[in-house]
């Protein structure tokens, strides 16, 4: 009879356990962000050739970008996030998040004062600030990090021949070029029920030529956000922002 009554718990329990609702795995939502680069109408891919405004032959091959603070009215989405269009494509990030709590988006270009005067190897070592991590977007022979890096070549010879006679490297940083962008009505892209997608465009073509300023590659090719350079710097990160758009 013990046994029988044994049984008769343990079946009892165990039916129990089944009709329990299972909280162990509940579903996730994910928001991620995307940046695409463009050159005008065109998808734009490092190494291929395009036409400035001035009739300059121009490749891109290097573009990277630091992105902190990622939010709207204080609710964070995403502390930190490196940009690097040849390592990781046009993921930005994908990261927990409610959906409706995210219908406009503020982001940080740069790295706030404060953050970017830490020790660069201080942070988690899954941090994108941590410098294992940052590698060359980290100034070592200067404190802080690159906030904007584009770097490639112009062909301002307009000759028959392939040579592109000219580098360009802009590097941004310094506490006085840290920037931001707003995206209002955000425009989210349902993957599935828990995963909705942002896809936002990056116009170098614009960045070259924006509503402002405009950067002529033959002679403003070349800053490192040192003080004789301020004015191609501010071109440089004002278009990088005016390029950013839904």
């Amino acid at each position: 009879m013990r046994y029988l009554f044994l049984i008769i718990v343990v079946y009892l329990l165990s039916a129990c356990t089944k009709c329990k609702p299972d909280d162990s795995n509940p579903e996730l939502n994910y928001l991620s962000v995307k940046l695409q680069p463009f050159f005008g109408m065109d998808s734009l891919y490092l190494d291929s050739s395009y036409i400035t405004t001035e009739g300059y032959r121009v490749k891109f091959t290097d573009i990277k970008c630091f992105f902190t603070d990622v939010n709207n009215n204080n609710k964070l989405l995403s502390d930190a996030v490196l940009y690097d269009f040849r390592e990781s494509g046009n993921l930005l990030f994908q990261e927990e998040g409610v959906l409706e709590d995210f219908n406009n988006l503020r982001f940080v270009i740069g790295v706030d004062s404060l953050l970017n005067h830490s020790d660069p190897s201080a942070f988690p070592n899954e941090s994108p600030l941590n410098i294992s991590n940052a590698g060359t977007m980290h100034w070592g022979w200067n404190p802080g990090y690159i906030f904007i890096s584009i770097e490639g070549k112009i062909d301002t010879l307009a000759n028959s021949s392939s040579t592109f006679d000219k580098n360009f490297s802009f590097h941004v940083g310094t506490d006085s070029f840290i920037g931001e962008k707003n995206i209002a009505n955000v425009n989210w892209q349902s993957i599935n029920s828990n995963e909705h997608s942002l896809n936002l465009k990056l116009d170098m073509q614009l960045f070259l030529n924006g509503s402002t300023n405009s950067i002529n590659l033959s002679n403003e090719f070349i800053t490192h956000s040192s003080a004789s350079q301020d004015v191609l710097t501010n071109k440089v990160q004002e278009n990088f922002i005016e390029a950013i758009s839904q």
